[in-house]
């Protein structure tokens, strides 16, 4: 009983951090580092997203990646948080020729295509395609396909 409920306010906290971090980013605002772990340094070797971009919103890109591939850091990155600007996986390599294709999607082939999306959002993402998996979905489960 007492592991249930220790379990249960766990996952609350999580939850509670999570979705105040994420109003947080909607509004615009940079949360305060996190406690310990001082200031984050600049992202290196950025080869496709923009040279300008903070730590936190490269790892916010990571993110999505992770999720919409349904991998972990290590399927693209080698070493602690500091070797993750390293081009050690091949794997690295196809991310960065995968955004290149989602953004030239975006940007140029459904440009004039149906509605605009919202702000800040893709008609394409990497999810579209991929759905958790780190093979790309290409037709709908027992075949089929164009």
């Amino acid at each position: 009983m007492r592991s249930t409920i220790a379990l249960s306010l766990l996952v609350g906290t999580v939850f509670i951090t999570v979705a105040a971090r994420a109003t947080t980013h909607a509004q615009g605002q940079t949360p305060p580092p996190a406690a310990g772990r001082g200031q984050a340094q600049a992202p290196t070797n950025l080869q496709v997203l923009p040279k300008d971009m903070t730590q936190q919103q490269v790892v916010a890109v990571m993110r999505t990646f992770t999720q919409a591939l349904g991998v972990m850091c290590d399927h693209c990155h080698v070493g602690t948080q500091a070797d993750r600007a390293k081009d050690d996986k091949p794997e690295k390599g196809v991310a960065r020729k995968m955004l290149k294709m989602v953004t030239a999607i975006n940007d140029d082939f459904l440009k004039d295509v149906g509605t605009a999306p919202p702000a800040g959002q893709q008609k394409v993402t990497c999810y579209t395609c991929h759905r958790g998996s780190t093979k790309p979905l290409t037709a709908p489960a027992g075949g089929g396909g164009i």
